[in-house]
């Protein structure tokens, strides 16, 4: 797991934690994403966080297809406990994602990269964009 710290984050610089309260997943509830949703949901359940899931759907994909994946995550997460909210935008993910972090200030931000050799990718990539210029913690879940 690799995590990015950023001032105010929820991991301390001698890697305790501080309680989370909002987790913010985006997610474009493809398979690749199956392991930042397992993380989000792990991280919301810990301390009884609020979980926001956000898809940033892309154009090809109809509102019902989208609403019946991300209900699937909702229900999920709520079976455990968990209060958990969605929604759908459209657009360029990586603005999407950032005008979320920006406007709902979520603790952390989860999300996945679906590249092989991610790491080495994230350069010029959604979460590579995600990650610089959010303004919490980000933790990017390869896929």
């Amino acid at each position: 797991m690799t995590v990015i710290e950023k001032t105010g984050s929820a991991i301390e610089a001698d890697g305790a934690s501080r309680k989370v309260r909002h987790v913010l997943l985006a997610t474009d509830l493809s398979d690749a994403s199956r392991r930042a949703t397992d993380r989000a949901i792990t991280l919301a359940a810990r301390d009884h966080a609020v979980l926001q899931i956000l898809s940033v759907a892309p154009k090809h994909v109809t509102g019902a297809e989208v609403e019946q994946r991300i209900g699937a995550v909702r229900r999920r997460a709520r079976a455990l406990g968990i209060v958990a909210t969605s929604v759908v935008w459209h657009g360029d993910p990586a603005e999407a994602i950032l005008e979320a972090a920006w406007t709902e200030r979520p603790d952390v931000l989860v999300l996945g990269a679906r590249h092989h050799r991610w790491l080495a990718r994230l350069e010029g990539s959604v979460s590579g964009k995600v990650a610089a210029e959010a303004p919490c913690q980000v933790e990017i879940v390869p896929g």
